[in-house]
């Protein structure tokens, strides 16, 4: 033995990461880390949008103008899906 400790974290190889719940707090709906994931969510979405050509664009039923008006929205600029 090396006499190294191994880190209890998630990082040994071969190891389940370790989760913890964040608690969203009393009647403050689904908290400020899921928003924070929303926020986060809706700006890779919007990258991926904006480097899509117009061929894809038509796939998806939008086109150009569109797409950089989505791309160009803040990060905050989110809705909740009902």
């Amino acid at each position: 033995m090396s006499g190294h400790i191994l880190p209890s974290h998630g990082l040994v190889r071969g190891a389940a990461p370790a989760t913890r719940r964040v608690p969203s707090g009393r009647g403050t709906g689904p908290g400020w880390l899921a928003a924070l994931l929303r926020m986060a969510r809706a700006v890779e979405e919007r990258r991926t949008l904006a480097s899509l050509d117009d061929r894809m664009l038509a796939d998806i039923g939008i086109n150009r103008l569109e797409a950089e008006r989505e791309s160009a929205r803040s990060p905050w600029d989110v809705r909740q899906r009902g």
